[in-house]
């Protein structure tokens, strides 16, 4: 077979380019293999370090005193870690990062999703609102995708990527995650002005964000040497914890837990994105985090389970209802009302307003209105329109009846009366 100079250039092109794949895909079983063989997965995140991160040693030794003066401090991090770790190193490792990323979490949340702080970050990764928006974590009522550890993981992940790629140098991008990257930008234009180095230590950069660095720095040697420090650091399995589940309507959290035989600590704890007791699906399906033993038991109890999913149901606020009213005619209190339907203490309900109320009583209500409906039907009735200065005993006086048959005719338990209201009445 006969090629053309531009056909066999193309072809040397093709075949080098498959060959490095081959390679590329060859190195990459390998690393993998030899990470599943690694029993403790501490082992397996400290082959992957890859980055000589700056250090002070007055600022290293202050960081590091806590954790070595109290080996406790670093293992309850290390516990915490245990539901969340394989998989960040996992995805981690699926990118090609430097593993000294995955301990960015013991840096802003000690590997606590549900931590509070006092610049309004959230989640393991900790965002900011404004941050969180720009990389499309979703923040409502119902959840907080900050706190989701797959949104949140990914979206770290994404960010820190994207700094490198416009920095070129990890610690000035762990530095951007920190500081942001609009800031670290200016301190490096000034640094490009004056003809000086662009590199992390020689960046003008806030003492905080300078410490953050030194802090990952301390906590990678920690890992790496911890009987330097005469740190027995505990092990943690190299073996996914969690698997996830999806979501196609709406469920109570309890009934999840129940289903899936687990406790709502643990529930929590691998899905704090959460707000309320019930995961509402909304334009898409939701995914849940269940430990990885009792995903099958889930589904399978999900599979037999005939009876409504969800405790609560969809109300809508009618003119002039305050939440007190509400809460009391649907026998729950004015709190749990507030907490499941994320309504602040001094909020006032509007006109229209969806909140969820008890089912079981919502139900009873429904029922008892169809039966009032049809109790009306089989008798005269006449409707009377609310005027100013009218009252529920002087319209009750009016017509030869009581404030109660008014309120049981009507379906409404309110006492106050708006101009130009309809109000049925018997006649008897």
């Amino acid at each position: 077979m006969i090629f053309n100079r531009n056909s066999l250039f193309a072809l040397l092109i093709s075949l080098l380019f498959w060959a490095s794949l081959s390679v590329d895909v060859f190195a990459l079983g390998l690393v993998q293999d030899k990470n599943q063989h690694h029993a403790n997965l501490l082992d397996r995140v400290r082959s992957g370090f890859a980055l000589i991160l700056s250090s002070s040693s007055k600022a290293i030794r202050k960081i590091e005193t806590p954790h070595t003066e109290n080996p406790q401090t670093i293992n309850h991090i290390i516990a915490r870690s245990e539901r969340y770790l394989f998989y960040i190193v996992e995805e981690v490792e699926r990118r090609g990062m430097p593993m000294e990323i995955a301990l960015i979490p013991v840096i802003e949340s000690a590997y606590n999703p549900l931590i509070k702080s006092d610049n309004r970050s959230a989640g393991l990764w900790q965002f900011i609102p404004e941050t969180a928006k720009i990389l499309g974590l979703e923040q409502n009522v119902w959840h907080d995708d900050r706190r989701d550890i797959i949104a949140s993981t990914e979206a770290a992940l994404d960010y820190l990527q994207y700094l490198y790629q416009r920095f070129g140098d990890w610690e000035v991008a762990i530095a951007a995650y920190n500081l942001g990257e609009g800031a670290v930008s200016k301190v490096l234009s000034r640094n490009i002005h004056k003809g000086r180095s662009t590199s992390f230590r020689d960046l003008n950069l806030p003492v905080e964000t300078k410490h953050y660095v030194y802090k990952l720095s301390a906590v990678k040697d920690i890992i790496a040497n911890p009987k330097k420090y005469g740190i027995k650091l505990r092990p943690v399995p190299n073996r996914p914890y969690f698997d996830t589940v999806t979501i196609h309507e709406h469920i109570d959290i309890s009934l999840v837990t129940r289903l899936a035989n687990i406790s709502e600590v643990e529930f929590t704890a691998l899905n704090p994105a959460y707000n309320r007791y019930v995961i509402k699906v909304l334009d898409a399906p939701r995914t849940l985090l269940l430990p990885k033993n009792n995903k099958d038991i889930f589904l399978k109890n999900l599979e037999t389970y005939q009876d409504p999913r969800i405790s609560w149901k969809f109300y809508h606020v009618k003119k002039g209802e305050n939440i007190n009213e509400i809460a009391a005619r649907y026998s729950t209190t004015v709190k749990q009302l507030q907490a499941i339907n994320g309504i602040s203490r001094n909020k006032n309900l509007t006109l229209g307003q969806k909140i969820l109320v008890p089912q079981a009583v919502a139900e009873n209500h429904a029922e008892s209105a169809a039966q009032n409906k049809k109790h009306l039907q089989n008798h005269q009735a006449s409707i009377h329109v609310v005027k100013k200065g009218d009252t529920l005993y002087e319209i009750a006086k009016r017509y030869g009846t009581t404030v109660d048959l008014i309120k049981l005719w009507n379906n409404n338990d309110d006492e106050s009366l708006a101009i130009g209201q309809k109000l049925v009445l018997m006649k008897s």
